[in-house]
C-alpha cells in the first residue's frame, strides 16, 4: 500500500495504534512503518503507537490526549493537572498521569510522559475534557488532582511544607468544592493524607481542624 492511502485513512487520528492499522489493513506490512519513519512521514511515539508528522502537535491538550491513548487506563493528574487549573505557578515539562498499571515513563519525540500507579479503588475523580481538535481526554477534577498530589508526596508533613508550594489560593478557592474534596478524601481511608489535607486547608482557607 502507498503512504498516500495510509495518510488519507489516518489523517484525523492524532495517535495511530498498530491495532487500528491492522483493523483497516489486515495485510499491512509493519516494515512500511520503519521506511516511513526514515522518510519523516510518521513519528513513533512508543512501541505500537505512531502519528503522522504533519500536522504538528501545537497544544498541551493534544499531548494530554496522547498520554491517555498510549498507556491505558490513565488520566491526567498531579503536576500537569495542577498547572491546567492554575493551582501552581511553574511550568510543567512532562505530562503526568495516574494509572492502574505499573508506574512507567516514556521519553518520546513529543516529550516525557510519566504515569504513577494507583490502586484500582483510587482510580476515580476524573472527567472528560475536549481539546481544540474535538478529541476528548480524561482529566482529574480539581479536587482529585490535589488529593492525588498530596497522597504521593508524604514529605509534605507540616503547614510550612504546604506554604512553600506557593499554591494559588485564589484559583483553588474558586475551583475546589470542599464537600467534594472531603468525599473523595474519605475514599482514600488514609490518616496520613487526612493530616496533609488538614494542613492544606489551614494554609489555603485559614481553617483550623
Amino acid at each position: 500500500m502507498s503512504f498516500f492511502e495510509f495518510q488519507n485513512t489516518f489523517v484525523k487520528h492524532p495517535v495511530i495504534s498498530i491495532l487500528e492499522i491492522k483493523k483497516y489493513f489486515s495485510n499491512f506490512d509493519n516494515n512500511a512503518l520503519t521506511r516511513w519513519q526514515k522518510k519523516g512521514y510518521i513519528r513513533k511515539i512508543r512501541n505500537g503507537f505512531y502519528r503522522l508528522s504533519k500536522p504538528k502537535i501545537t497544544t498541551v491538550e493534544e499531548l494530554f490526549f496522547t498520554a491517555n491513548r498510549i498507556y491505558w487506563p490513565s488520566y491526567i493528574s498531579l503536576h500537569s493537572a495542577l498547572r491546567w487549573y492554575d493551582f501552581i505557578p511553574e511550568e510543567v515539562f512532562s505530562i503526568t498521569s495516574v494509572t492502574t498499571k505499573k508506574t512507567q515513563q516514556f521519553e518520546t519525540v513529543d516529550g516525557t510522559f510519566k504515569y504513577q500507579n494507583f490502586k484500582k479503588n483510587l482510580f476515580f475523580g476524573y472527567k472528560l475534557e475536549k481539546n481544540n481538535k474535538g478529541y476528548y481526554f480524561k482529566m482529574a477534577t480539581p479536587e482529585k488532582a490535589l488529593l492525588d498530589f498530596l497522597y504521593l508526596n508524604p514529605h509534605l508533613k507540616t503547614e510550612d511544607d504546604i506554604f512553600e508550594l506557593r499554591l494559588n489560593a485564589f484559583e483553588i478557592q474558586e475551583k475546589v468544592n470542599l464537600k467534594v474534596l472531603d468525599a473523595y478524601l474519605s475514599l482514600f481511608d488514609s490518616k496520613a493524607l487526612n493530616k496533609r489535607v488538614s494542613n492544606f486547608k489551614k494554609i489555603l482557607y485559614n481553617e483550623n481542624y
